[in-house]
């Protein structure tokens, strides 16, 4: 059996999650103090701090994920097609599970920096 078969849909997973969960705080932003949500100290130190962090999550995580989505599958199905046998396999799966989670790391930094950059300290527009 071609163990790539297996890495792939594991490999979506992650994609899949975040493109859902940006376009839905994008969308229909949460509530300040809700659970759910981009929640950092800088975005949480104002409605208005919230409310710009909510929607530039949303929106880069959405534009930066579809790419990843798309050139996750195509790895995947080149790995699938290529028939790499199981170290390979592996090494792949776990280059692009990091790069995924690299993505959101950065994805969180550039959110935060945006907020430093148009909200003071107190969580008012500069």
């Amino acid at each position: 059996m071609n163990i790539n078969i297996l890495y792939l849909p594991a490999e979506l997973i992650l994609p899949i999650a975040v493109i859902m969960v940006g376009v839905s705080v994008w969308k229909n932003p949460p509530k300040m103090g809700e659970q759910f949500g981009f929640r950092t100290k800088r975005s949480q130190r104002s409605e208005a701090a919230w409310n710009y962090a909510q929607i530039a999550y949303g929106k880069m995580s959405t534009f930066v994920f579809i790419p990843i989505e798309l050139l996750t599958l195509a790895v995947g199905v080149t790995s699938i097609v290529m028939n790499f046998s199981d170290l390979p396999a592996f090494i792949t799966f776990m280059a692009v599970e990091a790069a995924q989670v690299a993505a959101l790391i950065i994805i969180t930094f550039a959110v935060d920096l945006r907020l430093k950059k148009h909200f003071d300290e107190d969580g008012n527009l500069r």
